[in-house]
């Protein structure tokens, strides 16, 4: 649909545009007026081609690792002197990695081959392969019973149901596979008892007992939409949704699931982040964009700013400890795949 010759994504853009100066012009910068995000570093990633995925922190080393998926390999970056390390290789199409700290240990899951592979964090020696189904993808990890939760399965191996896998932090092994109704999206553990999984086929979010490990409820999203990433503001129990098509971050109660909000986000959108210190809320899309949301009270939310990244980059890492949200940036014509660090104005 065209209206006036005008093209209805162009539209749309330029209306979100307003909308944000508007606010902008209501609220002042931020409710600390400070800019949200300021670039400070850029970092090359040398002979790195193809998409970029997901990233974990090594926070007390200062070290990011990241998902060079298309380059089967994870690639290590130097936070303090801001500059590449080296490469890990041996990998098929690394999607979720997870660095974790009280173990010192690297986990990488590859959705071509379904494994999940964990590796010395010092010397990055492969310490242990556990097989899962094809695509094995976004992980995250519950420190108190050092478990690594891993979605795989789905399409990609040829089924109608999803899986979601425990590996035991310490042996590397799985300890318990847990089967899904779709292949599982984003995976957060909670610091209480909850554990939340997205089921973007479905449009739904699966809530998890922690210890258990048990299905507790399932709750459908209005309008069926591509859940792709969450975010958890426990203090006011509160679950931030990030969905495609459309691009929208809907929040809900965490304890019912319950609809309180919505708002329009970057497109493509893939990372979404709570800042308990300035009751922010980071998304990041393919767009090229991060968008900035500021939390008013738990049911009311401004927009802020329409931070650029760079062109398709859609992957990034929120890192309260240091105050940091990380981009990834993917090779183009006439510019190396690279790394862009923005300082959280506090």
């Amino acid at each position: 649909m065209v209206t006036l010759g005008i093209p209805d994504n162009f539209l749309r853009n330029h209306a979100r545009a307003l909308t944000l100066a508007i606010s902008l012009l209501a609220v002042g910068a931020t409710a600390r007026g400070t800019e949200p995000l300021q670039l400070t570093k850029t970092i090359p990633l040398p002979d790195v081609s193809g998409r970029l995925d997901h990233m974990g922190i090594d926070v007390k080393g200062a070290r990011l690792f990241v998902a060079a998926l298309e380059n089967n390999t994870v690639e290590v970056i130097d936070l303090r002197a801001g500059k590449w390390l080296r490469r890990v290789p041996g990998f098929s199409k690394p999607q979720g990695v997870f660095y974790a700290p009280d173990v010192k240990k690297l986990f990488v899951a590859s959705g071509k081959d379904g494994t999940c592979k964990s590796f010395d964090g010092k010397t990055f020696a492969l310490l242990h392969t556990e097989k899962l189904s094809l695509g094995a993808d976004l992980v995250d990890y519950d420190r108190r019973a050092r478990q690594v939760y891993v979605g795989h399965g789905g399409k990609d191996a040829g089924n109608e149901y999803g899986e979601l896998a425990l590996i035991d932090a310490i042996s590397g092994r799985e300890a318990e596979n847990i089967q899904l109704e779709a292949h599982p999206g984003a995976i957060l553990v909670g610091e209480d008892a909850q554990v939340f999984v997205t089921v973007p086929e479905k449009g739904h979010i699966l809530v998890l007992d922690r210890k258990s490990h048990a299905i507790q409820q399932t709750w459908a999203l209005e309008g069926n939409p591509h859940a792709t990433s969450v975010a958890l503001d426990e203090a006011h129990h509160r679950l931030f949704v990030g969905t495609r098509n459309p691009a929208t971050i809907v929040v809900l109660d965490s304890d019912s699931g319950k609809e309180v909000a919505r708002m329009p986000t970057v497109n493509t959108l893939d990372g979404i982040y709570f800042d308990r210190a300035t009751r922010r809320i980071y998304a990041s899309g393919g767009e090229g964009f991060v968008d900035v949301q500021q939390q008013t009270d738990p049911d009311h939310y401004e927009p802020v700013a329409h931070v650029e990244t760079g062109a398709n980059a859609r992957t990034s890492l929120f890192v309260p400890e240091l105050a940091e949200f990380v981009v990834a940036i993917p090779r183009a014509l006439d510019q190396p795949a690279e790394i862009r660090i923005f300082k959280v104005g506090r």
